[in-house]
């Protein structure tokens, strides 16, 4: 479960013992826990303990802006504010490619096509194509104006 260690993250473990102690959560979490600790052929707590060792990277950056954020507020929800903007960013591209994937390829000039489908060297192959007509729900048609009540005027 050491997901995204690295062999110096792992050799300083080596080194530390390991320490038990007592933590209070709720049912659901130690249900989740458990689920995991089951699928992966664990106890409960060693689940418990090697999700913490994998994620500790994470809270000791936490635990460093938190303490940032005692001295510069502003300067720490600029450095988080840009850090979401660029996870952002990201996840865009990575979606756009996960789209451009997805796309299935458009058939050659002379190979096979729908019927109706564009040549793939005409001027519609260059263009997208169109986009689906909106469709808007619960509109009254503008045939007839109507009075309170429903009566027709």
């Amino acid at each position: 479960m050491n997901h995204a260690s690295t062999p110096h993250q792992d050799d300083a473990a080596a080194d530390v013992p390991t320490v038990r102690v007592t933590v209070p959560v709720r049912q659901d979490v130690l249900e989740t826990f458990q689920r995991l600790a089951k699928a992966g052929g664990m106890s409960t707590g060693r689940a418990m303990g090697e999700w913490l060792a994998d994620t500790s990277a994470a809270v000791l950056y936490m635990a460093e802006k938190m303490e940032q954020a005692r001295s510069a507020p502003r300067l720490v929800a600029r450095e988080i504010h840009s850090y979401a903007l660029g996870l952002a960013d990201e996840t865009g591209e990575l979606l756009r490619k996960v789209r451009e994937q997805s796309q299935p390829a458009r058939p050659a000039a002379g190979g096979p096509r729908l019927r109706g489908a564009p040549l793939a060297d005409g001027p519609a192959a260059a263009s997208p194509p169109p986009s689906p007509r909106p469709v808007i729900r619960g509109g009254k048609s503008p045939k007839a104006t109507t009075k309170a009540r429903g009566k027709k005027v």
